[in-house]
């Protein structure tokens, strides 16, 4: 894999300093966007989000023409013409310097139109702010996506004490009737762009949703970067109708196709 890094591009594995708080912390923070073949998707939300939380810790990070170098990127791994999963990586490789960003891509197959989700409900767990940033230290996430795909569901619900539901481990929720859709507020859940992009096309409120409560609402839906907004049939032991005419709807807009 060709990646870029410090204004030239660089073939094979990131060399990382083992004395390095992105080393031994897992400080940093990252952005996964979609490259739809012709750009990234909806860049400027990823890069506000990434600028935000840099500057919420008192971090700052090198210039990059982001736009140049990710289509330097995709090119130079021969993913031009077809979708492809970008990275940026901002890992805090000295304490007081500015952060250097690395930049990868990789092939991405997006699911088929008629894929559907089963996801796995996590036991509560109490996340900290922290959780509200797209950081390195990912171990819960990363945990409860295993633990769910270890049993061949694709993916795990986070919930906090009392059965509060917060998002996915890779994707926002949001559940609805077709007509009228809630997204939950429990928690410190990530800001999610695509969720923030689903409200300029859908009546999307902010409520409280408890995972007893998720009966009561007749789809769920995923929402993340590369896939866009795809429909949950199962969470836990709740089982939903697939909505594939919304996510129809919505993706083009979503997925920058």
């Amino acid at each position: 894999m060709i990646h870029w890094q410090g204004g030239a591009l660089h073939e094979g594995g990131v060399r990382l300093d083992i004395g390095s708080p992105a080393f031994r912390y897992g400080a940093g923070f990252f952005e996964t966007i979609l490259w739809n073949g012709r750009a990234p998707s909806r860049l400027a939300a990823h890069l506000a989000r990434l600028e935000a939380s840099l500057a919420h810790f008192g971090l700052f990070a090198q210039p990059v023409d982001y736009d140049y170098v990710i289509a330097e990127v995709v090119q130079a791994n021969g993913l031009g013409g077809r979708q492809a999963r970008v990275n940026i990586f901002a890992q805090v490789e000295e304490e007081d310097a500015a952060v250097a960003p690395i930049v990868t891509a990789a092939p991405y197959d997006p699911p088929a139109p008629d894929r559907t989700y089963s996801l796995r409900l996590a036991a509560p767990a109490t996340q900290g702010s922290l959780a509200v940033h797209k950081s390195m230290n990912y171990m819960l996430c990363y945990l409860e996506r295993r633990a769910a795909r270890a049993l061949g569901q694709d993916d795990a619900v986070l919930t906090q004490p009392g059965g509060i539901v917060v998002e996915a481990t890779t994707a926002a929720l949001l559940f609805g009737d077709g007509e009228c859709f809630c997204t939950p507020t429990g928690g410190c859940r990530l800001p999610s762009t695509t969720l923030a992009a689903t409200r300029d096309l859908l009546p999307v409120r902010d409520g409280t949703v408890r995972a007893g409560e998720l009966r009561s609402f007749r789809h769920a839906y995923l929402l993340n970067s590369l896939q866009g907004m795809r429909p949950v049939t199962v969470i836990g032991g709740h089982a939903f109708a697939p909505d594939f005419a919304t996510c129809q709807r919505c993706n083009p807009v979503l997925l920058g196709e």
